[in-house]
């Protein structure tokens, strides 16, 4: 309730026909601080407040336990938004003023984000605002008389004798009848009303819809109002009373008049029926709406404007579409392209199988070292080497500016080849004893040579040329030079291993 000390006057007390019932009193209500009420907040931002606040349960005695976690999209309904993610905007409204504080946690396998909402009943520490009802009429003195009843005046309050103290004094003056004065403004009304329109103008205001002059007739009190008889008068002069009504007629429908009368979105009758008789945008007075008057040939001005406004209407659509799936990409997880809710960093399934990819190079080459009887010195402990090449590479990869899936992917490649050359080894070991044995053994084929690593180019993103395992298209991105994404060249790469255990 308000504390607002406005003195009560029972003069201006309602009527038996204006008397508050039970039903007029708010049943379920959501409690708004005052000082929330006056901070200056966005409708959007007071709004979500407001929503916020209808989550918390009044029961609850711990500050600490007083949590709203709507999703994100039922704020988004609420405000009316087309996009979800524009509820940041009156988060971060409200996270600055300090009535709400917010945590983020995960759900869903850590894939997915929300937040938790504690929503601030009083204000923060050191808050420099307004606090109540009266501290806004104290700093905005010149609208205090809004507060009072509207309608109502010092002046209706105090009694005639009140207003005019000498007249109380001279009985003798207030004996003398006051003579009133003519109201000129409605003289001036009648005097217009009496003056009769020109036949041409008549004309024109009758080529108007009935409905259009009956709101017109609720709004301005005439359907003939002084703006619209002016600009009939001033259209006269370019184009005939006929031509005239034919325009009005025409652009009822052409211009989107009907449609907005019948939806209930035609807010100014009088200003819509002004504007069915101007010109238009051709600076070619000859043209009527898109033709010549003269010959009924299309206007080559309008029909070049049409071509300039479609361009510039395609290229800002276009330029609105580019930045949106701009905006999307940054979402998208590197790796595997999805919205993971990582907010355009790699997911965790991305990472684990880098990770898991470069351990099993790692076993493999462990287990090719198991198999050789003459180990090399440098491949006693091929696991680790594995391990510390894919790490150096990473490194070399952070220091160079590379991003996470870069690091990822060097690191992946590095360990790679190092268990392709321990492999290598192996089969060369394996070749030895069977020469040394003198047995007929057919030469091993050379194992086939790793992909080098791929050299991104900087061009522009091109659609990937590898397919995928039910041989349709990839369909991801890529800037390498070798037409590969990241995918695909981990495929290949898995491939020539495979070749090169058969060999």
């Amino acid at each position: 309730m308000s504390d607002f000390d406005e003195p009560y006057d029972d003069e201006f007390d309602w009527d038996g026909n204006d008397e508050l019932v039970a039903e007029d009193w708010p049943t379920v209500h959501t409690p708004v601080p005052v000082w929330v009420l006056l901070a200056g907040l966005s409708a959007k931002a007071f709004l979500m407040y407001a929503f916020l606040a209808e989550h918390i349960n009044a029961n609850i005695q711990n500050p600490n336990k007083r949590i709203a976690c709507p999703k994100q999209k039922a704020i988004a309904v609420v405000l009316d938004l087309a996009d979800d993610r524009q509820v940041a905007r009156y988060r971060k409204e409200l996270e600055a003023l300090g009535a709400i504080r917010t945590k983020k946690y995960r759900y869903a396998g850590r894939m997915r984000q929300g937040y938790k909402y504690f929503v601030r009943y009083n204000p923060p520490a050191g808050y420099q605002g307004q606090m109540r009802l009266k501290h806004f009429y104290a700093a905005h003195p010149e609208v205090r008389s809004a507060a009072k009843w509207e309608g109502r005046t010092e002046a209706a309050k105090k009694p005639e004798a009140a207003k005019k103290p000498e007249a109380a004094k001279k009985p003798e003056a207030a004996t003398v009848p006051a003579q009133k004065k003519p109201a000129p403004a409605r003289a001036a009304r009648k005097k217009a009303a009496e003056v009769a329109l020109a036949p041409e103008v008549l004309l024109v205001l009758g080529a108007y819809r009935p409905e259009l002059r009956e709101a017109m007739r609720e709004t301005a009190h005439t359907d003939a109002p002084k703006t619209l008889v002016t600009a009939v008068t001033k259209a006269l002069k370019e184009r005939t009373a006929e031509q005239l009504a034919s325009r009005v007629l025409r652009r009822w429908k052409t211009h989107g008049y009907a449609e907005k009368f019948e939806t209930g979105r035609l807010e100014r009758p009088v200003g819509a029926a002004v504007a069915m008789l101007r010109h238009g945008e051709c600076p070619d007075l000859k043209c009527e709406d898109g033709e010549l008057l003269a010959t009924g040939e299309p206007c080559v001005l309008c029909v070049e404007r049409g071509k300039d406004y479609k361009a510039s209407h395609k290229a800002a659509r276009d330029a609105q579409k580019e930045a949106a799936a701009t905006a999307a990409s940054r979402l998208l997880c590197p790796g595997c392209e999805q919205d993971r809710g990582t907010e355009g960093a790699l997911c965790p399934l991305c990472v684990t199988g880098f990770e898991n990819d470069i351990a099993g190079a790692a076993d493999r080459a462990a287990g090719d070292v198991a198999k050789m009887e003459n180990v090399p010195a440098e491949w006693t402990d091929a696991r680790e080497r594995v391990l510390t090449e894919a790490k150096c590479a990473r490194e070399r990869a952070r220091r160079e500016g590379a991003n996470d899936l870069g690091q990822l992917l060097a690191a992946q490649f590095a360990a790679r080849s190092a268990a392709t050359d321990i492999h290598r080894l192996r089969l060369a070991a394996d070749a030895d004893l069977h020469d040394r044995a003198q047995e007929p053994t057919p030469t091993p084929e050379a194992a086939p040579a790793a992909p080098p690593v791929p050299v991104m180019s900087g061009a522009d993103p091109a659609p990937c040329s590898g397919i995928r395992w039910d041989n349709s298209p990839c369909g991801r991105t890529t800037k390498a030079e070798d037409g590969l994404c990241g995918v695909c060249r981990g495929a290949q790469i898995a491939e020539h291993e495979d070749l090169a255990t058969a060999h």
